[in-house]
């Protein structure tokens, strides 16, 4: 197969090229400069130790001639270096393991024009990748490449899509153009190992310096000539890796059109769209069990139960679901991200997924003999493999007892009730995801409600809001960055305006203007819905119901930040635990620790207190043991030792406090949600 290169990747790779040939120019300076080092440092050795042969001078020689060998064996190094992937965590497969994806890997090889892998790898997570094991040799022999694959990927796609997916990998090396990427690769690499791999040079500095007190001073010569080269190095890494990077963004598109050309744009498409959700889903997966090895309880199979939340997921965000697979729109996407800031990220190593998709929409390769049949089921033996790679997940896991294993249907009924527990009713429409009930502001316009019906307090357009809100904080973010100089940008774009960079604080007015605004008409918002379900009340009698679970949760949320500053403040000021100090130090630290705790213990026993608010309810054993907390004067220091096992008390209070916290205040909140979602319930009945 052969895809023309774009005019931009043409640019992008002469820049390349350059940035090679100038990286060879400075490395045989360098080179011939070490050499000379050498050479120069051995005739002053020779000439020292000739003129006055005696112990002194014999070290001079020979001190001398090792710095000037040392700063040489610095510069080539890298020769001897290579890169050796650890496969540990991988399982490898043969073609008589799996057969019918052998088959299809063995299609899209035909097809892309490359050689086959020298080994496949299947891995446990949503990801695919061609790898080798690299030295600098690489650059000039032919080197095979590995395949690994994620069975987390496998089960989130179509056939076809996976086709597209193993086609994009396959793409970056299958036609010469691309060659010139492998070569900068292996530049980066090798100027990053003169640069940050300095294990055996520091072993060698090491050994001689334990030979003689008189190897300090040729170290210290060697050390100071290596820091100059690396000096050098680092400016010449910067602009090769920025060079790079371009390309490698461009590679991405002409790899992506290769994937077209084989398997279809709409296979690509869609599958970068719900790698990241299918990635979600799995770690939703990871996160429950992560929570159920002290209960001894572990997964049956993962990819099950991965793509059991992806399917619970997709209902809970409305999105439409196809063969099976939930089909996400770019448009869906970018509802959530508003922001008006367009920076170009020449660090980046990869185009935006959006820049990726709207490309292969762009091309609109159509392919008409597709197999939409779920990837996974390529696997054989109904998948055993993923059962294999499942139980060598868990078999890391120190459990305490043999644990007991969860079917498919016990993990689905503990996880709906889990994320039940922090979820708000979908019937809001994501109105409360970023927003609290609470009344602020100018109380006017709840008059405006009159009318309105629960559907449009609740429309799509506000709930926009919220979403163009966080998008504008966070520009002001990266725009306050791009002011004190943390971002180092000339100009940039806003709103489709061109800024420079000592504009941003006049941008800064702007967007902050913008907040106060949709603020406004939030509070607003927030009154017109609160004056709808007082009448509600009202009218079904139950107003005191209503005043007493608003006001409950308001009372809340006006003392949570003062109470999540008792637990900021907790959380700085025990962070020279994990630091090294002297004990004249540490003693004054727990001294004023032993202060602020007293303002903490007596906020954790309101919190205790309030414990009735969560469900399920707080482990029996975590409860007596901040009770203990509450009622005992810990000591954690005494004369030069650390009491272990009362600082474990210490760091679970504070670990216990911010999950009471959160999980109070959530449930504050879910239950006056819950009561006026009741009231338009009771109304619609009437």
């Amino acid at each position: 197969m052969k895809v023309l290169v774009s005019a931009s990747f043409k640019k992008h790779a002469r820049k390349t090229i350059l940035s090679i040939f100038v990286f060879a120019f400075t490395y045989i300076f360098l080179l011939l400069f070490a050499i000379g080092i050498t050479i120069g440092f051995t005739l002053l050795g020779v000439l020292i130790f000739t003129s006055k042969p005696m112990f002194l001078t014999a070290v001079a020689c020979l001190g001398l001639f090792a710095s000037g060998l040392t700063v040489l064996f610095f510069l080539v190094k890298f020769i001897f270096a290579s890169t050796k992937v650890d496969t540990s965590h991988l399982t490898k497969i043969t073609e008589q393991d799996e057969p019918k994806l052998f088959s299809l890997i063995h299609q899209i090889v035909d097809e892309v024009g490359t050689s086959f892998p020298k080994k496949v790898f299947l891995s446990h997570d949503v990801n695919a990748s061609v790898f080798y094991d690299s030295s600098f040799w690489s650059m000039f022999l032919p080197i095979r490449k590995n395949l690994q694959i994620g069975v987390g990927l496998i089960n989130a796609v179509t056939e076809q899509e996976l086709k597209a997916i193993l086609a994009h990998e396959f793409g970056h090396f299958s036609q010469k153009s691309m060659k010139v990427g492998s070569y900068v690769y292996h530049v980066n690499q090798i100027i990053y190992n003169m640069l940050y791999k300095n294990e055996s040079l520091d072993r060698t500095f090491e050994t001689w310096g334990n030979v003689s007190g008189y190897s300090a001073i040729f170290i210290g010569i060697s050390v100071f000539i290596i820091q100059q080269i690396q000096n050098i190095l680092k400016y010449l890494y910067k602009y090769v890796n920025l060079n790079y990077l371009a390309l490698s963004r461009e590679m991405e598109f002409h790899a992506d059109e290769i994937a077209a050309h084989v398997a279809g744009s709409k296979a690509l498409a869609d599958s970068l769209l719900r790698l990241g959700f299918a990635n979600h889903a799995l770690n939703y997966v990871f996160n429950f069990y992560d929570g159920k090895i002290a209960d001894n309880i572990r997964s049956n199979n993962i990819y099950r139960e991965q793509h059991c939340v992806m399917q619970l997921l997709a209902e809970r965000c409305r999105y439409r679901v196809q063969e099976g697979f939930p089909q996400i729109e770019l448009a869906t996407l970018k509802r959530y991200d508003k922001s008006k800031l367009n920076l170009e990220n020449q660090w980046a190593s990869h185009p935006t997924d959006e820049e990726r998709v709207k490309a292969l929409w762009k091309l609109d390769i159509i392919k008409t003999d597709v197999s939409n049949k779920p990837a996974i089921a390529l696997l054989a033996n109904g998948a055993a493999i993923a059962d294999q790679i499942s139980n060598k997940l868990f078999s890391n896991i120190q459990y305490q007892q043999a644990p007991a294993v969860f079917e498919l249907q016990t993990f689905k009924d503990n996880f709906e009730s889990q994320i039940n527990r922090y979820t708000i009713n979908p019937k809001f429409n994501d109105f409360y995801d970023y927003n609290n009930p609470i009344l602020q502001g100018d109380q006017l316009a709840a008059k405006e409600h009159i009318g309105l019906t629960f559907d449009e307090l609740f429309a799509d357009d506000r709930i926009d809001l919220f979403y163009e809100l966080n998008s504008l904080k966070n520009d002001k973010y990266v725009v306050e960055a791009i002011h004190k100089g943390e971002i180092k940008l000339k100009t940039f774009d806003y709103d489709g305006k061109k800024y420079r960079d000592i504009d941003a604080d006049e941008l800064l007015l702007k967007i902050d203007k913008d907040i106060q605004d949709i603020t406004r008409q939030v509070d607003g918002y927030n009154h017109q819905i609160h004056h709808y379900f007082l009448q509600l009340s009202i009218a079904q009698n139950r107003k005191e119901e209503f005043d007493q679970k608003y006001y409950d949760f308001a009372a809340f949320h006006k003392t949570f930040d003062e109470s999540q500053a008792i637990y900021d403040d907790m959380n700085e000021n025990t962070a020279f635990l994990s630091q090294t100090l002297p004990f004249g130090e540490i003693e004054a630290r727990v001294s004023d620790l032993k202060r602020r705790e007293k303002v903490f213990k007596n906020k954790l026993a309101k919190l205790l207190s309030l414990q009735d608010n969560i469900h399920p309810p707080m482990d029996a054993t975590l409860l007596a043991t901040l009770n203990k907390y509450i009622a005992t004067d810990l000591l954690y220091f005494n004369v030069d030792q650390y009491n272990e096992e009362n600082l474990q008390i210490l760091l679970q209070a504070i670990a216990a406090y911010k999950s009471l916290l959160d999980d109070i205040y959530f449930s504050k909140k879910k239950t006056y949600l819950d009561f006026i979602l009741l009231l338009e319930k009771d109304k619609n009945q009437q």
